[in-house]
Protein backbone atom coordinates (compact mmCIF):
# COMPACT_ATOMS: atom_id res chain seq x y z
CA UNK A 1 0.00 0.00 0.00
CA UNK A 2 2.46 1.99 0.80
CA UNK A 3 4.42 1.89 -2.50
CA UNK A 4 1.33 2.51 -4.51
CA UNK A 5 0.41 6.06 -2.38
CA UNK A 6 4.24 7.09 -2.87
CA UNK A 7 3.98 5.75 -6.86
CA UNK A 8 0.82 7.90 -7.09
CA UNK A 9 2.97 11.07 -5.32
CA UNK A 10 5.28 10.93 -7.43
CA UNK A 11 2.87 10.50 -10.52
CA UNK A 12 1.22 13.42 -8.85
CA UNK A 13 4.44 15.92 -8.54
CA UNK A 14 5.54 14.76 -11.86
CA UNK A 15 1.99 16.02 -13.74
CA UNK A 16 2.22 19.33 -11.47
CA UNK A 17 5.65 19.89 -12.54
CA UNK A 18 4.80 19.20 -16.31
CA UNK A 19 1.80 21.60 -15.78
CA UNK A 20 4.06 24.25 -14.15
CA UNK A 21 6.18 23.88 -17.22
CA UNK A 22 4.07 24.11 -19.22
CA UNK A 23 2.23 27.18 -17.79
CA UNK A 24 6.27 28.88 -18.04
CA UNK A 25 6.51 28.16 -21.50
CA UNK A 26 2.90 29.74 -22.38
CA UNK A 27 4.17 32.90 -21.02
CA UNK A 28 7.51 32.98 -21.45
CA UNK A 29 8.70 33.76 -24.91
CA UNK A 30 12.18 31.98 -25.89
CA UNK A 31 15.16 34.46 -25.93
CA UNK A 32 18.10 34.33 -28.32
CA UNK A 33 20.33 31.97 -28.24
CA UNK A 34 23.45 33.60 -29.82
CA UNK A 35 25.00 30.29 -29.99
CA UNK A 36 22.75 28.97 -31.87
CA UNK A 37 21.97 30.07 -35.33
CA UNK A 38 18.96 32.57 -35.94
CA UNK A 39 17.09 29.50 -38.17
CA UNK A 40 17.30 27.38 -34.89
CA UNK A 41 16.52 30.38 -32.53
CA UNK A 42 13.22 30.65 -34.68
CA UNK A 43 12.53 26.92 -35.15
CA UNK A 44 12.38 26.67 -31.19
CA UNK A 45 10.48 29.95 -30.62
CA UNK A 46 7.98 28.71 -32.54
CA UNK A 47 7.52 25.37 -30.68
CA UNK A 48 9.86 23.05 -32.91
CA UNK A 49 11.73 22.08 -29.50
CA UNK A 50 12.91 18.34 -29.91
CA UNK A 51 16.68 17.78 -30.52
CA UNK A 52 16.52 15.91 -33.66
CA UNK A 53 16.67 19.48 -35.23
CA UNK A 54 20.26 20.89 -34.65
CA UNK A 55 22.75 23.39 -35.96
CA UNK A 56 25.69 21.71 -38.00
CA UNK A 57 28.83 23.53 -39.46
CA UNK A 58 27.75 24.49 -42.87
CA UNK A 59 24.05 23.89 -42.43
CA UNK A 60 23.63 21.08 -44.36
CA UNK A 61 23.78 17.79 -41.94
CA UNK A 62 20.97 19.28 -38.63
CA UNK A 63 18.91 16.43 -38.82
CA UNK A 64 19.37 13.32 -36.92
CA UNK A 65 20.18 10.32 -39.00
CA UNK A 66 17.88 8.14 -36.95
CA UNK A 67 14.65 10.10 -37.88
CA UNK A 68 16.04 11.09 -40.91
CA UNK A 69 14.30 8.07 -43.04
CA UNK A 70 10.79 9.20 -41.19
CA UNK A 71 11.19 12.36 -43.04
CA UNK A 72 11.78 10.86 -46.18
CA UNK A 73 8.75 9.14 -45.62
CA UNK A 74 6.92 11.82 -45.28
CA UNK A 75 8.16 13.83 -48.00
CA UNK A 76 7.02 10.66 -50.41
CA UNK A 77 3.30 11.82 -49.58
CA UNK A 78 3.89 14.78 -50.57
CA UNK A 79 5.90 14.26 -53.67
CA UNK A 80 4.88 10.87 -55.10
CA UNK A 81 1.03 10.91 -55.27
CA UNK A 82 -0.39 8.43 -56.96
CA UNK A 83 -2.00 9.45 -60.80
CA UNK A 84 -6.02 10.61 -60.80
CA UNK A 85 -8.08 8.09 -58.85
CA UNK A 86 -10.71 6.75 -61.80
CA UNK A 87 -13.80 8.87 -61.19
CA UNK A 88 -12.60 11.74 -60.24
CA UNK A 89 -12.16 14.80 -62.16
CA UNK A 90 -9.48 16.86 -62.28
CA UNK A 91 -10.56 18.96 -59.49
CA UNK A 92 -11.71 16.35 -57.16
CA UNK A 93 -7.68 14.80 -57.69
CA UNK A 94 -6.29 17.94 -56.48
CA UNK A 95 -8.35 17.78 -53.14
CA UNK A 96 -7.26 14.62 -52.62
CA UNK A 97 -3.74 15.22 -53.15
CA UNK A 98 -3.55 18.10 -51.19
CA UNK A 99 -5.44 16.27 -48.16
CA UNK A 100 -2.77 13.48 -48.76
CA UNK A 101 0.63 15.91 -48.53
CA UNK A 102 -1.11 16.87 -44.87
CA UNK A 103 0.28 13.65 -43.79
CA UNK A 104 3.01 14.24 -41.34
CA UNK A 105 4.87 13.13 -38.06
CA UNK A 106 3.96 13.86 -34.73
CA UNK A 107 7.42 15.13 -34.39
CA UNK A 108 7.55 18.77 -35.46
CA UNK A 109 10.73 18.71 -37.18
CA UNK A 110 9.60 16.58 -39.46
CA UNK A 111 7.14 18.13 -41.02
CA UNK A 112 6.63 21.48 -42.87
CA UNK A 113 5.18 24.48 -40.51
CA UNK A 114 4.09 27.56 -40.68
CA UNK A 115 4.57 29.86 -37.14
CA UNK A 116 4.26 33.26 -36.80
CA UNK A 117 3.20 35.83 -34.07
CA UNK A 118 0.41 38.62 -35.34
CA UNK A 119 0.36 41.54 -32.72
CA UNK A 120 -2.81 41.70 -30.82
CA UNK A 121 -3.48 44.93 -31.84
CA UNK A 122 -4.25 43.54 -35.61
CA UNK A 123 -7.05 41.41 -34.03
CA UNK A 124 -10.15 41.80 -31.22
CA UNK A 125 -10.11 37.42 -30.44
CA UNK A 126 -8.41 34.63 -31.78
CA UNK A 127 -11.30 34.21 -34.52
CA UNK A 128 -10.56 37.54 -35.86
CA UNK A 129 -6.82 36.76 -35.70
CA UNK A 130 -7.89 33.33 -37.97
CA UNK A 131 -9.48 35.60 -40.24
CA UNK A 132 -6.43 38.16 -40.49
CA UNK A 133 -4.46 35.18 -40.92
CA UNK A 134 -6.09 33.98 -44.04
CA UNK A 135 -6.46 37.47 -45.35
CA UNK A 136 -2.56 37.52 -44.98
CA UNK A 137 -1.19 34.45 -46.62
CA UNK A 138 -3.90 34.52 -49.81
CA UNK A 139 -2.44 37.88 -50.35
CA UNK A 140 1.37 36.18 -50.08
CA UNK A 141 0.27 33.79 -52.44
CA UNK A 142 -1.04 35.68 -55.21
CA UNK A 143 2.14 38.47 -54.75
CA UNK A 144 4.59 35.14 -55.48
CA UNK A 145 2.24 33.58 -58.07
CA UNK A 146 2.99 36.98 -59.83
CA UNK A 147 6.43 36.87 -59.38
CA UNK A 148 6.74 33.50 -60.76
CA UNK A 149 4.43 34.16 -63.77
CA UNK A 150 2.03 31.42 -62.59
CA UNK A 151 -1.98 31.31 -62.84
CA UNK A 152 -3.97 30.22 -59.38
CA UNK A 153 -7.60 28.90 -59.19
CA UNK A 154 -9.03 28.49 -55.55
CA UNK A 155 -10.62 25.55 -55.11
CA UNK A 156 -14.07 25.92 -53.05
CA UNK A 157 -13.78 25.72 -49.67
CA UNK A 158 -16.86 24.27 -49.56
CA UNK A 159 -16.05 20.89 -50.71
CA UNK A 160 -12.67 21.00 -49.25
CA UNK A 161 -11.72 18.51 -46.28
CA UNK A 162 -11.36 20.49 -42.87
CA UNK A 163 -8.81 20.29 -40.27
CA UNK A 164 -9.58 20.79 -36.95
CA UNK A 165 -12.89 22.28 -37.86
CA UNK A 166 -11.43 24.37 -40.98
CA UNK A 167 -11.15 23.82 -44.21
CA UNK A 168 -8.29 23.42 -46.23
CA UNK A 169 -7.58 26.56 -48.65
CA UNK A 170 -6.05 25.06 -51.86
CA UNK A 171 -5.33 26.77 -55.07
CA UNK A 172 -4.71 24.95 -58.38
CA UNK A 173 -1.36 25.93 -60.18
CA UNK A 174 -1.18 26.86 -63.99
CA UNK A 175 2.57 27.70 -65.06
CA UNK A 176 3.15 25.48 -68.31
CA UNK A 177 6.80 26.68 -67.92
CA UNK A 178 7.20 24.80 -64.95
CA UNK A 179 4.81 21.55 -66.20
CA UNK A 180 1.83 22.79 -63.72
CA UNK A 181 -1.59 22.33 -66.22
CA UNK A 182 -3.95 23.17 -63.57
CA UNK A 183 -4.62 19.63 -62.15
CA UNK A 184 -1.43 17.97 -61.32
CA UNK A 185 0.49 20.89 -58.91
CA UNK A 186 -1.48 22.61 -55.72
CA UNK A 187 -0.95 25.04 -53.24
CA UNK A 188 -2.56 23.93 -50.08
CA UNK A 189 -2.24 25.48 -46.26
CA UNK A 190 -4.40 24.75 -43.42
CA UNK A 191 -4.41 27.73 -40.27
CA UNK A 192 -5.39 27.03 -36.67
CA UNK A 193 -7.34 29.49 -34.22
CA UNK A 194 -4.31 31.01 -33.08
CA UNK A 195 -3.20 31.35 -28.99
CA UNK A 196 -2.93 34.26 -27.41
CA UNK A 197 0.43 34.65 -26.68
CA UNK A 198 4.06 37.55 -26.71
CA UNK A 199 6.16 37.78 -29.70
CA UNK A 200 9.68 36.65 -29.07
CA UNK A 201 11.90 39.96 -28.86
CA UNK A 202 13.80 39.13 -31.86
CA UNK A 203 10.95 38.40 -34.26
CA UNK A 204 9.20 41.24 -35.82
CA UNK A 205 7.90 43.38 -33.77
CA UNK A 206 9.75 42.20 -30.67
CA UNK A 207 8.36 41.17 -27.52
CA UNK A 208 4.74 42.17 -27.66
CA UNK A 209 0.92 40.79 -27.23
CA UNK A 210 0.31 38.31 -29.81
CA UNK A 211 -1.54 35.61 -31.51
CA UNK A 212 0.58 33.13 -32.21
CA UNK A 213 0.82 29.63 -34.40
CA UNK A 214 3.30 27.07 -33.26
CA UNK A 215 4.91 23.97 -34.67
CA UNK A 216 4.20 21.82 -31.66
CA UNK A 217 1.22 20.14 -31.02
CA UNK A 218 1.09 17.37 -32.41
CA UNK A 219 -2.33 17.99 -34.85
CA UNK A 220 -2.70 21.45 -34.57
CA UNK A 221 -0.31 23.50 -36.27
CA UNK A 222 -0.35 25.41 -39.48
CA UNK A 223 1.52 25.06 -42.47
CA UNK A 224 1.98 25.75 -46.39
CA UNK A 225 2.80 23.31 -49.09
CA UNK A 226 3.38 23.50 -52.62
CA UNK A 227 3.33 20.02 -54.33
CA UNK A 228 3.66 19.08 -57.72
CA UNK A 229 2.37 15.70 -58.92
CA UNK A 230 4.98 14.82 -61.60
CA UNK A 231 8.18 12.66 -61.88
CA UNK A 232 10.27 16.10 -63.39
CA UNK A 233 9.94 18.58 -60.33
CA UNK A 234 10.83 21.16 -62.54
CA UNK A 235 8.59 23.70 -60.32
CA UNK A 236 10.84 26.24 -58.71
CA UNK A 237 9.44 25.89 -55.31
CA UNK A 238 12.31 27.14 -53.20
CA UNK A 239 11.92 30.52 -55.47
CA UNK A 240 7.96 29.95 -54.85
CA UNK A 241 8.73 30.05 -50.91
CA UNK A 242 11.33 32.72 -50.84
CA UNK A 243 8.31 35.11 -52.90
CA UNK A 244 5.99 33.95 -50.34
CA UNK A 245 7.87 34.67 -47.04
CA UNK A 246 8.71 37.90 -48.50
CA UNK A 247 5.14 39.13 -48.73
CA UNK A 248 4.28 37.89 -45.71
CA UNK A 249 5.03 40.38 -42.49
CA UNK A 250 8.19 39.97 -40.76
CA UNK A 251 6.70 38.12 -38.04
CA UNK A 252 5.92 34.86 -39.58
CA UNK A 253 8.42 32.18 -40.87
CA UNK A 254 8.27 28.80 -42.54
CA UNK A 255 9.74 25.61 -41.62
CA UNK A 256 10.80 22.58 -43.91
CA UNK A 257 11.75 19.48 -42.86
CA UNK A 258 15.12 18.01 -45.39
CA UNK A 259 14.05 16.79 -48.56
CA UNK A 260 10.45 18.35 -48.84
CA UNK A 261 11.70 21.44 -50.90
CA UNK A 262 12.74 21.00 -54.87
CA UNK A 263 15.44 23.82 -56.45
CA UNK A 264 16.29 22.80 -60.37
CA UNK A 265 14.56 19.27 -59.68
CA UNK A 266 16.44 18.26 -56.79
CA UNK A 267 14.85 18.14 -53.26
CA UNK A 268 17.24 19.76 -50.69
CA UNK A 269 18.93 17.19 -48.01
CA UNK A 270 19.14 19.69 -44.86
CA UNK A 271 16.33 21.67 -43.39
CA UNK A 272 15.49 25.17 -43.99
CA UNK A 273 13.59 28.05 -42.81
CA UNK A 274 12.13 30.89 -44.85
CA UNK A 275 12.26 34.50 -43.32
CA UNK A 276 11.76 37.68 -44.61
CA UNK A 277 12.20 36.16 -48.27
CA UNK A 278 15.29 34.45 -47.20
CA UNK A 279 15.81 30.67 -46.76
CA UNK A 280 17.64 30.73 -43.58
CA UNK A 281 19.99 27.60 -42.45
CA UNK A 282 20.70 25.92 -39.62
CA UNK A 283 24.16 26.50 -39.68
CA UNK A 284 26.19 27.01 -35.93
CA UNK A 285 26.61 30.91 -35.06
CA UNK A 286 30.29 31.90 -36.11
Amino acid sequence: MKMNMSTTAVSSAAALFAAIMLIGCAITPKSYNPEMSRALNLARAGGIYDQDLRDSEDGRNSYSQSLLMKALNVTSLASSLDAPLRGLNGQQTLMFNAASILTSSDNPSARPSLMAWMPASMAESSEDAYSNYINLIDNAIAVAAKSINMDLTKIAESTAPKIDGNPLIMWAVTAPQFGCDGSNCVIAYNVTVPNPWKSPAFVGTGNIDSFNLAANNTTKYSRLIFTQVSDVKSFPMDDFYKSTSRALPEWAVMYFPPNSVFQDGESLPYPVIYEKGQQLLFRKAQ
